[in-house]
């Protein structure tokens, strides 16, 4: 629709300046047939009525320029496109190419019957547009039934760069406070939405078509959801099976170790274990203190009845002379 129109456009234009230029024609006999043509009483009336129309088209489409657009939903393949409260819409790359400065796009987002209710408040109101229906109370029972929201400046959406991959989040904010912030929709709503275009004074300037209705799916409760196992798939139980058993196996596993380390008999034999070359000093002589010597009992075999000589200590086979 938005590629038919400028050539249906061109069309009129060209069929308003081709009847001019026929009257304004040099040649005679080519004026004298269309004047017999359209100038005859049969045909005088259809010609008037036609222009008229095509006139009407003509100031129909000048002043509905940059309102042909409608909000659509993103092109991108996402899973969640529309979710119970939240909708992913394209972002409005040339929907308003006439030059505004400092001019912003905004977004109204409510419900689809507060289409009208918007639009009268819309051409009644004298006060800033933006503060109508604030969000935390819009979808309340006697609210408004539809919030505004702020999607950035129109410079940032210009005609020659439109990229399909853009997109913008309705309910981005999840549950906020602020009077237009991008808060959720109302749970298995009906909805749609409208693109403004906001000058720097809070007015409007330009607006598009409100977009199709959009069903957001209704949340089930937790008790109507049945999880039995006739719910499962099929690879669900297969998976669920396999890792039981591996999990039983290991637990069997675990308790035989335990058994066979538990259970298994020790020797308590209490005859120490000698080591080859070993020497065991129970007292010896401390000389690294230089202005004293003294002898120093080793506290490990204080216990011993014998007392040891530190010739008695030094083994009998094997120890070399220093």
């Amino acid at each position: 629709m938005k590629n038919s129109l400028p050539s249906l456009q061109l069309l009129l234009i060209g069929v308003d300046s081709y009847l001019p230029g026929i009257l304004l024609s040099t040649d005679t006999s080519q004026v004298d047939f269309y004047s017999r043509i359209y100038l005859h009483p049969c045909h005088k009336m259809k010609t008037n009525t036609v222009i008229s129309l095509m006139s009407l088209m003509s100031i129909w489409m000048w002043t509905g320029e940059g309102q042909i657009f409608q909000p659509e939903l993103t092109s991108n393949a996402f899973l969640a496109k529309v979710t119970s409260n939240t909708v992913i819409l394209k972002q409005p790359y040339c929907v308003f190419n006439q030059p505004c400065p400092g001019c912003e796009i905004w977004l109204v987002a409510g419900l689809w019957s507060a289409n009208g209710t918007f639009d009268a408040l819309v051409n009644s109101s004298t006060t800033n547009i933006l503060s109508l229906s604030p969000y935390p109370t819009a979808f309340n029972p006697s609210s408004n039934n539809f919030f505004l929201t702020r999607v950035g400046l129109l410079s940032d959406f210009p005609c020659n760069q439109y990229p399909n991959d853009r997109y913008f989040v309705v309910g981005a904010d999840g549950i906020c406070s602020g009077v237009n912030c991008n808060g959720v929709l109302p749970d298995g709503s009906t909805v749609c939405f409208k693109y403004l275009l906001i000058d720097a004074n809070r007015t409007l300037v330009n607006s598009s078509n409100w977009s199709g209705n959009i069903t957001l799916p209704k949340l089930l409760p937790l008790q109507t959801i049945y999880d039995g196992l006739s719910a499962r798939s099929g690879a669900m139980v297969v998976i669920t099976t396999i890792l039981c058993v591996a999990a039983a196996l290991l637990l069997l596993l675990f308790l035989i170790m335990l058994c066979v380390t538990c259970c298994r008999p020790t020797k308590k034999d209490g005859k120490q274990i000698s080591v080859m070359n070993s020497i065991r000093i129970p007292r010896y002589d401390t000389h690294n203190l230089k202005e004293r010597v003294h002898p120093y009992d080793n506290p490990a075999y204080q216990s011993d009845l014998k007392n040891y000589s530190t010739s008695s200590t030094l083994p009998k086979n094997g120890a070399r002379k220093l």
